[in-house]
């Protein structure tokens, strides 16, 4: 009689395996890239805010641009003309900007112009 032990154990690991792949296929990585910039506008129903931001170095140029902040404790604590830095976080076609510190900058000073050529 053939034991049927070491069939049973290849067909969970294979199981196993192709859950594993479905899974990484349904999470698409978490890119983080650092931000500073100001703040234009708020939007406290969608907890979104305006930023003038820098160039984010490997992401985007400098631009102005909407960003949905997901914690509501950092969203309250901004305020227009603040100078901030933080990060983007981009996974898959959602982004949102978190680790939002203020700093002290005035808010003219906050971010460069652009440079004309």
């Amino acid at each position: 009689m053939i034991n049927p032990k070491p069939a049973v154990l290849l067909l969970t690991v294979l199981l196993a395996a192709c859950a594993r792949n479905a899974d990484e296929k349904q999470s698409p990585p978490l890119n983080r890239y650092s931000i500073h910039g100001e703040v234009m506008r708020l939007e406290p129903d969608g907890k979104l805010a305006t930023i003038r931001h820098q160039k984010i170095v490997g992401y985007m140029d400098a631009m102005t641009m909407t960003f949905p902040i997901k914690d509501p404790q950092e969203f309250s604590a901004l305020q227009l003309g603040n100078c901030i830095e933080g990060t983007v976080f981009v996974q898959g076609d959602n982004l949102w900007v978190g680790e939002i510190k203020h700093l002290n900058t005035p808010s003219e000073m906050c971010v460069e112009p652009p440079k004309t050529p």
